[in-house]
């Protein structure tokens, strides 16, 4: 049943989409989030906590400018429209959304606006032989997800790119697309009940990890004396530590016979490159605060030589 919501607060908000599967959040059921993976959102989910994407520089400056740009483009395409602050969810289905703009009119519509760097947009966005544009995969999804929660026909991609390029795509609902985040939706919760997260990428998942397996129990002792695979994994991460170690002896030994030519200059121009080599001012920090973090060291047994 959809359920149209007016938070309170960015507080009740939150806590809303806690319980829902979001428009900015399904990219991750299919392995295309930018942001997250299945297996972080899934721990997120089953433990209730709230799902936050760090913002980058291009998200904070489209929400200072969102408004503007909307208005724009409205004006450009003859749209009135409402800034919509309501959150819209399917109790059944367990998804939610939030919105940017509604279109008003006999048929009701979607904007969504976008703020992209020229060069992302130069690799990220598709620009078709027929004129056309496909949006990253991601930001598609979001906007079939939004489509669905709110039962629209239609929703346009508001792209400002760069300093002063709008692009404008319009997007009816995908069927086939909306019955897959169905399907995707449903199977996630049920693997939520069934106490069945899915297999991490231990590339992507690494740090996510480190931060879910943050506690440690004091005194508590784990023998792992007889698991091969573990003391394998110790081996391979011994390995790369002392790759890691010759890598930064290399770098900082290429950076000293460098520094030796420069010299005091302050840049340095070459074939294909350049390098700035100024002074940074010494700076004080005070009243710095460390965040507590799990303590991983491998103390490895040195064997001694027995021909001695």
């Amino acid at each position: 049943m959809k359920q149209i919501i007016n938070p309170a607060n960015e507080e009740a908000w939150l806590e809303l989409r806690t319980k829902d599967i979001t428009s900015s959040e399904v990219a991750a059921l299919f392995g295309i989030s930018p942001y997250m993976t299945k297996f972080e959102l899934w721990h997120r989910k089953k433990d209730g906590k709230v799902v936050t994407i760090e913002k980058n520089a291009d998200m904070v400056w489209g929400l200072r400018l969102q408004d503007s740009i909307a208005q724009g483009v409205a004006e450009d395409n003859n749209f009135v429209i409402r800034k919509m602050t309501e959150y819209i969810r399917d109790d059944e289905l367990k998804i939610g959304s939030s919105f940017d703009f509604e279109i008003c009119g006999e048929k009701k519509g979607i904007l969504e606006i976008k703020k992209v760097r020229g060069l992302i947009y130069k690799d990220q966005w598709l620009e078709n032989d027929d004129g056309t544009v496909e949006a990253p995969p991601h930001i598609e999804i979001q906007v079939q997800h939004q489509l669905m929660v709110s039962g629209y026909e239609y929703a346009y991609i508001a792209a400002f790119v760069g300093e002063n390029n709008v692009v404008v795509v319009r997007r009816e609902q995908d069927i086939a697309v909306i019955e897959a985040i169905r399907k995707r939706v449903h199977e996630f919760w049920v693997s939520i009940t069934d106490n069945k997260p899915p297999e991490p990428d231990f590339a992507q998942d690494a740090e996510f990890i480190s931060k879910l397996y943050g506690y440690a129990e004091i005194g508590k002792v784990l023998d792992a004396s007889n698991d091969k695979e573990f003391t394998e994994l110790a081996k391979e991460h011994k390995k790369f530590l002392e790759e890691e170690k010759a890598a930064n002896s290399g770098k900082q030994s290429c950076k000293a016979k460098m520094l030796i030519k420069i010299g005091d200059a302050e840049k340095v121009l070459c074939d294909g490159f350049s390098i700035t080599s100024g002074e940074c001012a010494p700076t004080r920090i005070e009243a710095y605060d460390r965040e507590g973090y799990r303590m991983f060291r491998i103390n490895w047994k040195k064997i001694k030589d027995k021909t001695k």
